[in-house]
């Protein structure tokens, strides 16, 4: 659609090559985290790099050890710890979700690690949507038997999902629950490879669940899932992967104009995706 003489919101280029700076410290091994190494991997100038990091050093967003390498300083935990605590979810992860349940009726929910543990975060319920025992914001549990719980085992770091996994035992809540943990490993890697984790009874029987990461760059956000009866789970199944895809490319996108994001989705709509329905692994 014309975009009326829209035009894209001011941004300050400093803050946002510090922002660029302090990301790809937290992706990038601790021997790369040079100013020779940032500067290749962000295509900045040398006395550009000098003036972000010592800045960044001042206000204790980085350290620098003897040996020039830099690291994330202890302002950064403290924004990591008042992120992970606070009970409001962002409205950039709230508006997909409602996309979701607007878009295919059914339940949908937005979950996530805290405090190391997996942890719905919002849910909505759609015109036609089934509930599934109590699962609303807060719920925690039966991760090895979840979509959600599955992706966001999948893409953690080995650390975090085998600490999670040590403290958590695979109990059976349904004829189909996987409860082998050499059979969970196997499930967690075709969830990694498929990009998407599906479920069929395991958690709540005549209930099926799909469930897509939502990643930026490196980092592991949360998860979107649709819950549905398992008799349109199988008739609509791809259909359902296409829109949790969809959401979770806008949960990361950038403000764009609307009709750049509007043929963004339509190519993500149209692109190949492996079946959702054959697949088989709750929200």
């Amino acid at each position: 659609m014309p975009n009326g003489g829209a035009s894209r919101p001011t941004r300050v280029q400093s803050v946002e090559r510090a922002a660029q700076v302090l990301v790809a410290i937290a992706s990038m091994p601790e021997n790369e985290r040079t100013v020779k190494g940032l500067v290749k991997a962000l295509g900045t100038t040398v006395p550009t790099m000098y003036h972000l990091l010592n800045t960044l050093v001042d206000v204790k967003l980085l350290t620098r050890d003897e040996r020039r390498r830099y690291h994330l300083g202890v302002t950064v935990g403290h924004l990591a710890a008042a992120y992970y605590s606070q009970q409001r979810v962002s409205e950039e992860l709230i508006a997909p979700l409602r996309g979701l349940t607007e878009s295919t009726g059914e339940s949908a929910y937005l979950s996530g690690w805290r405090d190391g543990d997996l942890e719905i975060f919002a849910q909505l319920a759609g015109t036609r949507a089934v509930r599934v025992m109590d699962l609303g914001p807060g719920y925690h549990g039966g991760a090895h038997a979840r979509a959600s719980g599955k992706v966001l085992l999948a893409f953690a770091s080995t650390e975090q999902r085998q600490r999670y996994l040590s403290r958590h035992p695979l109990n059976k809540l349904t004829p189909r629950t996987i409860t082998d943990p050499a059979a969970l490993a196997r499930e967690l890697e075709r969830v990694t490879t498929r990009g998407f984790a599906s479920e069929e009874e395991e958690f709540c029987e005549g209930v099926a669940c799909l469930s897509v990461p939502i990643t930026e760059g490196p980092f592991l956000l949360g998860a979107y899932t649709i819950s549905a009866p398992i008799e349109r789970y199988r008739q609509l199944g791809d259909e359902y992967l296409s829109h949790l895809r969809i959401a979770a490319r806008m949960a990361v996108a950038r403000p764009m104009l609307d009709d750049d994001l509007q043929k963004d989705d339509e190519d993500l709509a149209a692109a190949p995706v492996v079946s959702a329905v054959h697949a088989v692994g709750s929200a």
